[in-house]
């Protein structure tokens, strides 16, 4: 760390993390001296001999994990989209991952922007001189980013990168009702299914997006980059205008509804009856849904918030049965309002009436069921967002891709830590052998291949993906 504080002390910016002048320790088996004079990484050495137990995340887990285990290769081939520098290709631009722009984040939170690699070995080298604590992704810009400040300011600029989302479980701490702040359960976690499966249909089908991947974040969240030409060489404008068409739900304390507007329509907007039917199941159905798992009819404010905005008639209903039945599940409190809501779609008469009853429960369903994005993250092009396997360090947990087939099936508890990786490194010395070679090998036959075999055709290359 001190090497990379002498290479670069203009890009290296300090926030205060514990105390004030906290500086981070240098490590010196980090790296060595080469002969001549540059840092090249050291060897490391597993002790395979030594079980490391209850020991989720430490200095020397996370050097192993980049030394043994980090996905380098994969990495610059996901990032270069078949830019290889050695191609023989004029339509290749041999210069696109260096031009990418990367953010370490080192021991005692030290951010170190404006990193940019020629080739997955100097990644390598670099990363495993300075031990970053975090990745993040940037742009890919007009110049390389070391050389940022050589050019003019208005020169220097971001030219593409994915669009990208964050779901964050903060979000939902109006209405989850199991845990708060950085808890996290299966029960709550039913808000990120929901959320993927939402935001997969919307972008496929209504922006026609097919390469993305869903990555958890390590601790309480997702990320989502959406990695079509199409979609990396969106401008600011567009992807705001993407980010607001996704926002159906504003937070806060108090809020059960979502704004839906009809605009004269007899019909919902075909986005909206496609993203209520994803979301009414986890709503619903399930012991772990929204209804049964929060049980958010019988918990806090919810249910008297939903009342307050209905009809006095109505209300008075739901307030009888409740009253008449203790006892009362959330879904059965819920079947209630489905037959009141059966029951004004027959009785509307005029075009308002109509409109009213084709929205009841379906804007409390969306309200607390549909994504909550931080959309600023969408907005603009050269936002950082945390690099795919990187580990978390408040858990140890990797951020490994979701796979669409196991949405249902994820559970963010049986992640692997870098603590149980070096387990299973120093029992059978194989890399290919640990818990990471499912998440590799999906993002490299399941996600690579297919978009690399697209981007091949475009540029017509042939099928090598040797970087």
């Amino acid at each position: 760390m001190a090497a990379a504080a002498a290479e670069a002390p203009e890009q290296m910016s300090k926030r205060k993390l514990g105390g004030e002048g906290e500086e981070a320790p240098v490590d010196p088996l980090a790296t060595k001296r080469a002969a001549s004079g540059s840092d090249v990484p050291v060897p490391m050495q597993v002790d395979y001999g030594q079980v490391m137990r209850n020991e989720d995340f430490s200095p020397e887990l996370l050097r192993i994990y980049y030394d043994r285990l980090f996905p380098f290769q994969l990495m610059v081939r996901w990032l270069s989209y078949r830019n290889n520098p050695k191609s023989d290709s004029k339509l290749v631009e041999k210069d696109f991952f260096f031009r990418r722009e990367w953010t370490f984040v080192l021991q005692g939170d030290i951010f170190c922007r404006y990193q940019c690699f020629k080739d997955a070995d100097e990644f390598r080298q670099k990363v495993m001189a300075q031990q970053p604590i975090r990745m993040e992704i940037g742009a890919v810009n007009t110049h390389p980013p070391k050389n940022h400040h050589t050019v003019m300011k208005d020169a220097y600029k971001p030219l593409e990168r994915e669009l990208v989302f964050d779901i964050d479980m903060d979000d939902y701490d109006s209405v989850r009702t199991c845990c708060k702040g950085s808890k996290l359960c299966t029960k709550c976690w039913t808000f990120m299914k929901a959320a993927i499966k939402v935001l997969r249909r919307t972008l496929t089908e209504d922006f026609g997006f097919h390469h993305m991947m869903f990555v958890y974040s390590g601790r309480r969240g997702v990320h989502c980059w959406v990695c079509d030409k199409a979609a990396r060489q969106l401008s600011n404008d567009r992807r705001t205008a993407v980010a607001e068409y996704l926002t159906l739900v504003a937070g806060g304390q108090g809020r059960c509804r979502a704004d839906i507007k009809m605009n004269g329509c007899e019909q919902l907007h075909p986005s909206i009856e496609e993203s209520h039917r994803i979301c009414l199941e986890y709503f619903k159905e399930g012991e772990n849904s929204i209804l049964q798992g929060q049980d958010i009819l019988r918990k806090g404010p919810h249910l008297s918030n939903i009342l307050d905005g209905m009809p006095k008639v109505e209300s008075d209903v739901i307030s009888d049965f409740v009253n008449k039945n203790p006892e009362a599940t959330s879904l059965a409190i819920w079947a209630e309002l489905e037959k009141l809501k059966a029951q004004r779609v027959q009785d509307a008469k005029s075009f308002k009436q109509k409109q009213d009853a084709k929205v009841m429960l379906t804007d409390i369903v969306i309200q607390y069921t549909y994504p909550r994005l931080d959309i600023n993250v969408s907005k603009q092009m050269n936002h950082l967002l945390k690099s795919p396997f990187v580990v978390h360090p408040k858990t140890g947990r990797v951020c490994v891709p979701i796979m669409p087939e196991q949405i249902d099936s994820f559970d963010p508890a049986k992640v692997p830590t870098i603590g149980a990786l070096v387990e299973e490194l120093n029992r059978t010395n194989d890399p290919r052998q640990t818990s990471m070679k499912d998440y590799t090998h999906w993002f490299e036959h399941s996600f690579l291949k297919p978009h690399e075999q697209e981007i091949g055709k475009d540029l017509q290359l042939q099928p090598d993906f040797d970087f």
